[in-house]
């Protein structure tokens, strides 16, 4: 008997285990692969390694600009695999060592749902006196009708050899990145987005933004497009494009296609009642299931499939589980893509505010105009505040540029404390810093930009 049982061993899983452990709770995790789930040992830690090198390569391209001379610089694939390689390693051994420590129990196996209290694995059923958290993740989606052949991302990232001809069919984070990547590494990539620009469901400039950044790294760009099929012939695989402007046929070597959906088969959920809605579980703002001991995390609960949004919602139903009382506001989940430079958003886009009835103000400023990206050679891209022009309240914040994943910190927390803008616009920062930028956008909105001309 334990107090919490979690199935699933990623990052939604993991803190969730901790997090139950810490309040004083005997958990057991349930984990039948590899400790860390798809973010550690297929997606974002081996993706973002790859593209740190790829970033340290575009910057020693321009180190004669900073007065630094060096000879010709390469990318080695295999150098950077076994880079790569063993950072997974380390975290999955270093997740491995840590969960003891807090006293969780770690059980590997396929884990299938008896009951409301109770797991079985391999014969062997637990029993939780407190209840479950499902933490299963997300698995590939099937192959759409008409699509006979695609590369996943996993398998994208093994391969020996760059294809010659790259297809990335998808606007997501994920899609931007796996293009950024095999574009350095000497592929002619071409990126298929669905929607009106890549992240189709960010705001409209920092997907304009963005797309100029791919294009100027040899990515090719195609909106407003999807595939009706992929056949693979003497030729190469076959690629039949429909959008607006009619059909289109490419050739290419590769096509990278990485949907996911809720990996939620094999668990038993249909015969102990949990409520599956749209191929995922479903849950209120408190992780909570239609079942009263049953709860859900991550990616297994649907979009968006971040995994920040897997851990945060994993220490939800951890608290919740054990009987505290928890809400996760996903509004306040910051969003992000780790092109070359980054992207991160955290908040309502313009259009969404305007669709909530705000009274809509925007404010941008170019990173140009900051010394700090200045002297790091780094000035792609911007810092767009979105806000409540009758309160001054913080709605969105948009950034486009060196380090936005860092950036983006303060302004998720600025609007988790419903700050102003006037709060920022007063704010203190070292100078030179790209911080700095996210005050004068906040001193755009009240008419007080020190470093914009005035209109």
């Amino acid at each position: 008997m334990v107090d919490v049982v979690v199935i699933g061993g990623g990052p939604a899983g993991t803190s969730a285990a901790i997090r139950a452990a810490q309040l004083g709770g005997r958990v057991a995790l349930v984990e039948f692969a590899h400790l860390g789930g798809s973010c550690v040992n297929q997606n974002c830690v081996p993706l973002t390694s790859l593209l740190a090198t790829v970033e340290l390569f575009h910057r020693i391209a321009r180190a004669g600009e900073m007065g630094v001379k060096v000879g010709p610089a390469r990318l080695d694939l295999s150098e950077m695999r076994a880079r790569k390689d063993r950072i997974v390693s380390e975290l999955r051994e270093g997740m491995a060592g840590l969960l003891p420590t807090f006293g969780v129990e770690v059980i590997h196996g396929q884990a299938r749902v008896v009951d409301m209290r109770t797991v079985e694995v391999a014969g062997t059923r637990i029993r939780a006196e407190r209840g479950l958290i499902l933490a299963t993740g997300a698995r590939w989606a099937p192959l759409p009708k008409g699509v006979s052949e695609v590369t996943r991302p996993d398998e994208a990232l093994e391969l020996a050899e760059p294809p010659g001809r790259m297809m990335v069919w998808g606007g997501e984070p994920s899609d931007v990145e796996i293009a950024t990547l095999f574009a350095a590494l000497g592929s002619r990539v071409l990126l298929v987005v669905e929607g009106p620009h890549p992240l189709p469901t960010e705001d409209y400039e920092v997907g304009q933004r963005l797309q100029a950044i791919l294009t100027a790294q040899g990515i090719e760009v195609i909106t407003g497009a999807t595939v009706q099929s992929a056949k693979r012939d003497s030729e190469g695989l076959r690629v039949v494009l429909s959008g607006s402007k009619g059909a289109r046929e490419v050739i290419v070597d590769r096509m990278v296609w990485g949907c996911r959906v809720p990996a939620t088969g094999g668990l038993g959920l249909e015969e102990i009642g949990l409520e599956v809605k749209d191929g995922a579980i479903a849950v209120d703002d408190r992780q909570r299931t239609n079942l009263p001991t049953v709860f859900a995390a991550g990616d297994v609960t649907g979009h968006p499939m971040y995994s920040s949004v897997a851990t945060s919602s994993g220490l939800v139903a951890a608290e919740n589980a054990m009987g505290r009382s928890r809400k996760l506001d996903r509004r306040l989940v910051p969003r992000y893509a780790f092109s070359i430079p980054e992207v991160a958003a955290v908040g309502l886009t313009e259009d969404q505010a305007a669709d909530a009835g705000y009274d809509v103000e925007v404010s941008n400023v170019p990173l140009a105009t900051n010394a700090r990206a200045m002297g790091l050679g780094e000035v792609e891209g911007g810092i767009k505040l979105v806000a409540d022009s009758k309160r001054g309240r913080l709605l969105g914040v948009h950034i486009v540029g060196h380090r936005a994943t860092e950036l983006i910190a303060e302004a998720a927390l600025a609007l988790q404390l419903e700050a102003l803008a006037e709060d920022l616009a007063w704010a203190v920062r070292i100078h030179p810093t790209l911080s700095e930028s996210t005050v004068e956008a906040a001193r755009a909105l009240l008419g007080q930009a020190l470093y914009l001309p005035r209109l």
